[in-house]
């Protein structure tokens, strides 16, 4: 990873832990392993404020660049899981290739696929869209959630 961790803007690390605690959908076997990867990552990742978010940074509401060593190329939004829309290349940050790809940034590179049929694709240009989740979330509530995040990371250390 270019930046070593995960990279979240505090907002958006609230609503994709929002997401993922209430996310009924498994898709199959590895998605749902590539949820659990996604919370483990977040208890170590970098927190930023919104604006200090580096623009190379995966986020909601990114346009994302993916290629494969064999030239494949796709190009798709990542959004929240009520705006999901294949067809106009919209991805739930959620998904399995969503919730692999938030926090990384432009160079990194992940595996995704089902054992068998695992294709490693690098992040080849991340722009980030006007549109951003933007919470008018109190400090406190930001503080039991950092809190909240390092007892998990100290439980996970133990």
């Amino acid at each position: 990873m270019k930046y070593g961790n995960l990279i979240f803007g505090k907002d958006n690390f609230v609503m994709v832990k929002y997401y993922l605690e209430t996310n009924e959908t498994i898709e199959d076997y590895t998605h749902q392993d590539t949820l659990k990867a996604l919370k483990k990552n977040m208890l170590r990742c970098q927190l930023v404020e919104t604006d200090e978010i580096p623009p190379d940074v995966v986020q909601i509401y990114s346009t994302v660049t993916v290629r494969s060593k064999s030239g494949w190329e796709e190009t798709f939004d990542l959004v929240p899981p009520y705006e999901q829309n294949i067809k106009n290349d919209k991805i739930s940050v959620i998904s399995s290739l969503g919730a692999k790809i938030v926090g990384l940034s432009a160079g990194d590179t992940l595996q995704y696929g089902l054992p068998g049929n695992i294709v490693r694709l690098r992040i080849e240009k991340v722009a980030q869209s006007k549109k951003r989740v933007k919470l008018n979330t109190p400090k406190e509530t930001f503080e039991k959630i950092l809190s909240n995040r390092k007892k998990n990371l100290l439980t996970l250390n133990t």
